[in-house]
């Protein structure tokens, strides 16, 4: 009797595998922390959070472009003011809080203590 395993059993077993393997690495490959970790200011973590609660569709989109740009080398970071202007290119609603910070001394201070 004959020890080898079948081809058409090799052939699933090598697929099983292949699958495995892929998934493996786009689990380990997460665009969205990749392109999170490409965000250089609170601004843009800001915009990007504003965006996926208001328009998630397009939330996902642009996460798989950025991500795909940043493979690519065409982007190292992106900051608040970019993202802003690229949201405001597509049509999108989005804009970040208006903060008024008083600085007394060097320290940020509520109004009440600023006057």
């Amino acid at each position: 009797m004959s020890e080898e395993i079948p081809e058409h059993l090799k052939l699933k077993i090598y697929r099983k595998l292949m699958t495995q393997i892929s998934q493996q690495r786009q689990q380990a490959e997460d665009p969205e922390k990749i392109v999170y970790s490409k965000l250089a200011d609170e601004k843009a973590v800001e915009l990007m959070n504003k965006l996926k609660t208001k328009y998630p569709d397009v939330y996902r989109t642009l996460v798989n472009e950025l991500y795909r740009a940043i493979k690519n080398n065409v982007i190292s970071e992106i900051d608040g003011y970019t993202l802003y202007q690229l949201f405001q290119t597509l049509g999108l609603d989005i804009k970040p809080d208006l903060r008024i910070k008083f600085i007394k001394h060097g320290k940020e201070v509520d109004l009440k203590d600023y006057l």
